[in-house]
C-alpha cells in the first residue's frame, strides 16, 4: 500500500512569489505542457474515464491540493494552503475539437488564459480524436497540463509528468489544517525583521556588484549588451496567441552535432537555427535590424547554486549573432556567447549579487512587478537585453501513457507578452526534436513560412557541418 502524502501550509519563496506579483492580463505566468498520445484502436474517451485518471494521479504532487493565500496588503509573501474544497471536475475539461487546426486554437486559448489563484492552480484539458496532427499517425489524443509558474519551472514539469504518465500509483493524500496563527505571527515578525534583512542583503549585493565590476574590467566575466534593436516581435501584444510546431528528425541533429569541429551542444545548434530563421524572416520583410539580436535562454541552476525555491532557473542572455550570414561562423559565435553566458551565471560573485531577491520584502517585489507592467513597447527603438525567448527543457522520459494510450510527443506552449511576442520552446522525445513557436498573427501572419525558414536554416547548418568531412575533389 502506498505511503500517505501529507499536504500542509507552506510560504512561497521570493523567487516563486515574483511570478505572482509580476502577473497581469498582459503578462501571464502559465506553464503549459502538451502531450500527444496515439488514439487509433482506442474508443473515444468519456469524461468519467478522464476524471478517474486524474483522481488516481493527483496524490503525486501538492500543487493539486493547495491554493494561494495572499497576506493582507501583501505585507509578507503569500502562502500555499490546503484546499479541502477541491473539486476535480472544475479543473478537468474533455473536448473533441476535430482537426489539428482546431486543437491548435484550443491550446493557444488555454495558454493565453489567466489562471484563477483562488483555487488550486492547475488544469488538465483533454482533446480527444484529433485528426491531422503532423507526424502522428491517425487520430491523436492531446493532453494539456497547465499550472501556475509559482509552483515550479519546466524542469520540475519533467519530474511531475513522469509520475503522472509513468503509471506509478499515487499515495493517499491527507490535508493538514491551515496554520493561520503561525502565518500571522510570521507576518508580524517580518514587518520588524525584513527591513534589516533587506538592508543587509543590499549591502552584500552592492559589494558583489563592486567585485563584478572588477571582473568585467578584467575580462573574466562578460556582461550582456543592455539594449538591442527592437523588431516587429518586440511590440505590445494586439492579437491573440497562435501556436505552431516544427518537428526536426533527431538523428539529423545528432549527426550535425557530431560533425562540428568544436564542442557544441544540441542547444547551440537550435539557437543557431533559430537565429538564421529569424534573420531571414526579418530580411524578407525589409526589416534587417541595425545590429545583432539576442535571446533570453532559461538556465537551470540545479547543481550550480543552492536555492530553496520551487523555480530554480535564471535568465541567460545569449547573443544570436543574426548579423553573421555564414552558418558555421554563426554557430561558432553563438556557442562562444552561450558559453560566456553560462560562465557568468555560474560565477560565485554573480550568484552573490543575484541573492538580493532572497531578502526583498513582499511590498518591494510587488512594486517591481507593477513597474514592469507599465512599460509600453510600440514606439520603442530598442528593447532591454533580448528580442525573443528560446527555452530548452530536458528530454521527455519514454514509456509514458495516458489512459492506455502511449505518448509519442511532448511539447510546451509559452505565453507571449508585451515586448516578447515570439517565443520558442524546444523539447525532444524519441526520434525527434520539436520547436514549439508561440506568436500572434499581427506580428507573424505566416507562421507556416517561419517554420519553413527554421527547417531551411537547420538544413543549411547541418549541410555545412557535414560537408567538412567530405574530402575536396582535385
Amino acid at each position: 500500500m502506498s505511503a500517505e502524502f501529507r499536504v500542509g501550509t507552506e510560504q512561497l519563496r521570493p523567487r516563486d512569489a515574483v511570478f505572482v506579483y509580476d502577473e497581469t492580463d498582459r503578462h501571464l505566468s502559465n506553464i503549459v505542457a502538451v502531450y500527444f498520445a496515439d488514439a487509433p484502436g482506442h474508443p473515444p474517451l468519456t469524461r468519467e474515464q478522464v476524471l478517474d485518471w486524474v483522481r488516481a494521479g493527483i496524490g503525486h504532487a501538492a500543487l493539486f491540493h493547495r491554493r494561494l493565500q495572499r497576506v493582507p496588503m501583501d505585507l509578507d509573501l503569500p502562502y500555499w494552503v490546503p484546499d479541502p474544497a477541491l473539486s476535480v471536475r472544475e479543473h478537468v475539461v474533455l473536448d473533441r475539437p476535430g482537426t489539428w487546426d482546431d486543437a491548435r486554437a484550443r491550446i493557444a486559448e488555454i495558454t493565453s488564459t489567466r489562471m484563477d489563484l483562488t483555487r488550486p492552480p492547475w488544469e488538465i484539458h483533454v482533446l480527444d480524436r484529433v485528426e491531422g496532427v503532423p507526424a502522428m499517425g491517425g487520430e491523436t489524443t492531446i493532453v494539456v497540463l497547465k499550472f501556475h509558474h509559482s509552483v515550479g519551472d519546466g524542469v520540475a514539469t519533467r519530474a511531475l509528468e513522469h509520475r503522472l504518465f509513468g503509471g506509478a500509483p499515487a499515495p493517499a493524500v491527507r490535508l493538514d489544517e491551515p496554520r493561520t496563527l503561525p502565518a500571522a505571527v510570521r507576518t508580524a515578525a517580518a514587518l520588524v525583521t525584513q527591513p534589516a534583512r533587506f538592508v543587509a542583503g543590499l549591502r552584500r549585493s552592492r559589494a558583489a556588484q563592486e567585485e563584478l565590476r572588477a571582473l568585467v574590467e578584467a575580462g573574466t566575466v562578460h556582461e550582456p549588451v543592455a539594449l538591442r534593436p527592437a523588431t516587429r516581435f518586440n511590440r505590445d501584444i494586439h492579437a491573440e496567441l497562435t501556436f505552431h510546431l516544427l518537428p526536426i528528425p533527431l538523428p539529423e541533429v545528432l549527426a550535425a552535432k557530431a560533425a562540428a569541429p568544436q564542442r557544441v551542444t544540441v542547444n547551440d545548434l537550435m539557437l543557431t537555427t533559430i537565429s538564421g530563421a529569424l534573420a531571414a524572416y526579418l530580411a524578407e520583410h525589409d526589416e534587417v535590424p541595425a545590429g545583432s539580436l539576442a535571446a533570453m535562454v532559461p538556465m537551470s541552476m540545479r547543481g550550480v547554486a543552492e536555492w530553496d525555491s520551487a523555480n530554480q532557473l535564471t535568465q541567460m542572455v545569449v547573443d544570436l549573432h543574426t548579423d553573421i550570414a555564414d552558418p558555421l561562423d554563426r554557430l561558432a559565435a553563438v556557442e562562444h556567447s552561450a558559453s560566456r553566458a553560462k560562465q557568468r551565471h555560474a560565477d560565485p560573485v554573480v550568484l552573490r549579487g543575484d541573492r538580493r531577491v532572497e531578502t526583498a520584502p513582499a511590498l518591494l517585489l510587488r512594486a517591481a512587478g507593477w513597474a514592469r507592467a507599465q512599460r509600453r513597447f510600440d514606439d520603442s527603438a530598442t528593447v532591454p537585453l533580448c528580442n525573443t525567448t528560446i527555452s530548452n527543457v530536458p528530454p521527455v522520459a519514454d514509456s509514458l501513457a495516458f489512459c492506455g494510450r502511449p505518448i509519442r510527443r511532448a511539447v510546451g506552449s509559452l505565453p507571449i507578452l508585451d515586448g516578447d511576442g515570439l517565443r520558442h520552446l524546444i523539447t525532444s522525445q524519441g526520434d525527434e526534436i520539436v520547436i514549439a513557436v508561440t506568436t500572434n498573427a499581427a506580428m507573424m501572419p505566416d507562421p507556416e513560412h517561419y517554420g519553413e525558414l527554421l527547417l531551411r536554416s537547420f538544413r543549411e547548418l547541418a549541410t555545412a557541418l557535414l560537408a567538412q568531412d567530405i574530402p575536396a575533389e582535385h
